[in-house]
C-alpha cells in the first residue's frame, strides 16, 4: 500500500512521550561534562582490511530536541553493536532546532546525538538537513558555527569547510587501500535548507539545491583524487534532500524497498546528477529527508537510495504506535576491496535487531 504525504521532512508533534526533569537534569549535565573535556578531533585514518569488507551504518532523521527519543538511542545503540561498522553517516536532520531554545540545548542535543558513537569509539561524519537551520537564528549561531560543535567530538571525521563553497558540512573522505593510498571515497554535500526568495519574480517549491560552487568544488576534488590513487576514485555520495532524478526513477523503473511518500526534492534541477554521470566515479548517492521511503535503484547505472528514519520523535507510518514505527530503521553497506564497483547495501529495520 502507498500513502501520500504532504509533510516531508516536518516534525510532528509527539504523543504520549514522557520527559521527566530528573532525566532532563541529568542528560544535560553528561553534556556540560562531555562538552567541556573535548578536543579537536584527532586524524582517524578509515582503511580497508583484507579480511572483511569496509562496513557503513546510515542514520537519518534523528529530528529532535535536547531530550531525545529514548528509543531513536536504543535503536542506534542495538545497530551499531550489531553491525559494528567502520563508518556511521548521519544524513540529516540530525536536531530540530526548531524546537531548541538556546545554545545548551542544541548542545545537549548533539551530544545525545553523539554518544552511541563516541561510546563506541566509531568514527562518524554528518551532513545537515533542513531542520538543522530551523532555530539557528533564535539560539543565535549560523550552521558553520553548529558544524564546528559536531567537529569537535573526538570521533567525529568531518573534514573542516572547504572556502569559498557554498553551505557547511561539505567534504570527502578517503578509505585507503594497499600503499596507503585511496582506494574508495565518501562525498559529504550539504543540500542545504529552504528557499527564501524569488527568482525572476516567479515563487519556488520549498526546498533548496546544491550549489554550483559546490558541484565545482565535487569536480576539483574528484580529479585531485583520482590523480592521487592513480585512477577515478570509486565513491559513495550522502546529503539530505534527493534529487529530482530519485522521483523519475522510481515512477520508472524496478526498486527495492518501500515508497510509502512522494518525493519532496529540490526545487531547482542543479545539474548534480548530470554531473556524476559524466565524471563517473560516484557509484551510489544516498538521502534522508522523506521519512518512510526506504527504497533504492538504479538510475542510468548509478544507485539512488534513501536511508529510511531513525528517530522516534518524528512522523512516520500512519496507523498506531506500532505501524506508525515499523519502518524505523538505517541503511547498511559493504565495500568488498576485492571489489570496490559492486558494493551491497541493505535497509535494516531496528525491530529486527535485538
Amino acid at each position: 500500500m502507498r500513502f501520500s504525504f504532504s509533510r516531508c521532512g516536518t516534525s510532528w508533534l509527539r504523543v504520549g512521550k514522557l520527559r521527566a526533569v530528573m532525566v532532563r537534569c541529568a542528560l544535560f549535565l553528561m553534556m556540560m561534562v562531555f562538552s567541556g573535556t573535548a578536543l579537536a578531533a584527532p586524524k582517524i585514518t578509515l582503511k580497508f582490511k583484507s579480511d572483511r569488507p569496509f562496513k557503513i551504518v546510515q542514520f537519518s532523521d534523528i529530528q529532535d530536541d535536547e531530550m531525545l527519543d529514548p528509543r531513536t538511542a536504543s535503536a542506534m545503540g542495538r545497530i551499531l553493536d550489531s553491525e559494528k561498522p567502520d563508518l556511521v553517516i548521519l544524513t540529516g536532520d540530525n536536531v530540530s532546532t526548531g524546537e531548541t531554545q538556546t545554545l545548551a540545548e542544541l548542545k545537549s542535543a548533539i551530544e545525545q546525538i553523539a554518544r552511541p558513537m563516541e561510546a563506541r569509539k566509531v568514527p562518524w561524519a554528518i551532513v545537515f538537513g533542513n531542520h538543522d537551520t530551523d532555530g539557528l537564528g533564535k539560539i543565535g549561531i549560523d550552521k558553520a558555527q553548529m558544524f564546528e560543535i559536531y567537529r569537535a567530538y573526538p570521533h567525529n571525521i568531518n573534514p573542516k569547510d572547504p572556502p569559498g563553497v557554498y553551505g557547511s558540512g561539505n567534504g570527502l573522505l578517503k578509505i585507503l587501500g594497499p600503499g596507503n593510498k585511496p582506494a574508495f571515497g565518501i562525498w559529504l554535500l550539504d543540500s542545504n535548507a529552504y528557499v527564501k526568495q524569488d527568482f525572476g519574480g516567479q515563487k519556488l517549491d520549498t526546498y533548496d539545491w546544491i550549489r554550483s560552487s559546490q558541484i565545482e568544488w565535487y569536480l576539483r576534488e574528484s580529479r585531485l583524487a583520482e590523480k592521487e590513487s592513480g585512477f577515478k576514485l570509486p565513491s559513495l555520495m550522502f546529503f539530505h534532500i534527493c534529487l529530482p532524478e530519485f522521483a523519475l526513477m522510481a515512477a520508472t523503473t524496478k526498486t527495492v524497498g518501500e515508497r510509502n511518500e512522494n518525493e519532496c526534492p529540490s526545487s531547482i534541477n542543479s545539474g548534480m546528477f548530470a554531473t556524476l554521470l559524466d565524471r563517473g566515479d560516484v557509484l551510489g548517492v544516498y538521502v534522508g529527508h522523506d521519512h518512510v521511503n526506504t527504497y533504492e535503484g538504479s538510475w542510468y547505472g548509478i544507485r539512488l537510495g534513501y536511508g529510511g528514519n531513525i528517530g522516534y520523535g518524528t512522523y512516520g507510518l500512519p496507523g498506531n504506535e506500532e505501524q506508525k514505527h515499523r519502518l524505523r530503521g538505517a541503511r547498511v553497506f559493504e565495500i568488498d576491496p576485492k571489489n570496490l564497483k559492486a558494493y551491497k547495501s541493505r535497509y535494516l529495520l531496528a525491530s529486527e535487531v535485538k
